[in-house]
């Protein structure tokens, strides 16, 4: 578990030291918005040592982000290694029948707060996510997935260079709607990393 930095950002791996930086995150309204509402402080206190687990047992998880320059609290992302055997996980074998990426389901994510938008920040995690998995993971593919109506985090998956494969349902937002529903649609992005 090492820090890794990008032209902009240090990226740490998240941990249980983190859980205050990942309140402050996900009281973001942005955040909050596709992440089922703000967390409480316990909700991120879990989400950080489930990371910090995850880091320790696989040697990946996800990142906190800051900003270089000023140490500002950014956004969180890169990768996750999926559950081999969840609903979501079986969903995407079945788009993707690719038995490689069924070995090391890795999925790349981000959650950037507002003031940060629209700047690339979530490229750049997203890239450093990408390089990872295929120079220390040796990952076949990686996988994102969002919201079908999330055009900002599509536009990301597309500015790294991955290509739509087809839609799952899971629990999430559908459109026009503000309650989470448990079979929203979500469109889901591969891309070879080797």
């Amino acid at each position: 578990m090492v820090d890794r930095q990008t032209d902009r950002l240090q990226l740490v791996p998240i941990g249980p030291q983190h859980a205050d930086d990942l309140w402050r995150l996900h009281q973001d309204e942005w955040v909050a918005t596709w992440n089922a509402g703000t967390w409480t402080k316990q909700e991120a206190a879990t989400f950080a040592e489930a990371c910090g687990r995850a880091w320790a047992a696989d040697g990946v998880s996800k990142w906190i982000a800051y900003e270089r320059s000023t140490g500002n609290l950014v956004g969180r992302g890169g990768l996750s290694r999926m559950p081999a055997n969840a609903p979501v996980t079986r969903q995407i074998d079945r788009l993707l029948r690719d038995p490689r990426w069924h070995t090391n389901p890795l999925e790349v994510g981000w959650a950037i707060i507002t003031r940060y938008r629209r700047l690339g920040i979530a490229t750049e995690v997203g890239r450093a996510a990408l390089a990872m998995a295929r120079d220390e993971l040796t990952a076949s593919r990686v996988i994102s997935f969002t919201e079908r109506h999330n055009i900002a985090s599509r536009g990301v998956m597309e500015k790294l260079d991955m290509n739509f494969v087809g839609e799952i349902h899971a629990r999430g937002l559908v459109e026009g709607q503000t309650e989470e529903a448990n079979d929203a649609p979500f469109a889901v992005y591969a891309t070879p990393v080797r």
